[in-house]
């Protein structure tokens, strides 16, 4: 069931790109070397630079240990039409704010995958910031994201760095 989920969406993705394409203009295809300043737990004295030269950089952030929450932080040179990611080990209780609710994308998550995009194709414009943060139910010794997906106009599939695992103790 999950599969053909997964093919709905995709077709879904595809059908809005197509419509964004005509209403939009093309985007840059350039893509341009960021670099990002990752955020590390207060009790590690130290911080990194991430070197990112894909279409989409993304960095786990702001673990919150209490609530059990951390943000995906993304960077953009290219509008987004729709993303799907998944956090392995982890049980995903929910996604809030962010890029997404502020685009009014429809966001949905099973046990460790979220799956968002807009229904009016809206895009999310270039730029950088939160794009959601991930709730979930249980606390592990780390945080991966795998099996990224970005898409942009025309359903085209986006370039992403795959971000640092997030460290949790």
């Amino acid at each position: 069931m999950d599969w053909m989920k997964l093919i709905f969406i995709t077709l879904l993705m595809t059908l809005l790109g197509c419509q964004t394409q005509k209403k939009e203009a093309v985007a840059t295809k350039n893509t341009t070397e960021v670099v990002l300043e990752e955020k590390v737990h207060p009790d590690k004295n130290k911080e990194a630079d991430i070197l990112c030269d894909m279409e989409i950089c993304l960095q786990l952030r702001n673990h919150n240990i209490s609530n059990k929450s951390f943000d995906i932080y993304m960077l953009n040179s290219v509008p987004v039409a729709g993303f799907q990611c998944d956090f392995p080990g982890i049980n995903i209780i929910g996604s809030d704010g962010g890029l997404l609710k502020e685009n009014e994308y429809q966001t949905s998550n099973s046990t460790n995958r979220v799956l968002s995009f807009s229904m009016q194709a809206k895009l999310i414009p270039v730029g950088e910031g939160v794009l959601t943060t991930i709730i979930y139910s249980e606390l592990i010794e780390e945080i991966c994201m795998t099996e990224i997906i970005f898409a942009g106009i025309g359903g085209k599939q986006l370039s992403n760095n795959a971000p640092s695992c997030m460290q949790l103790n």
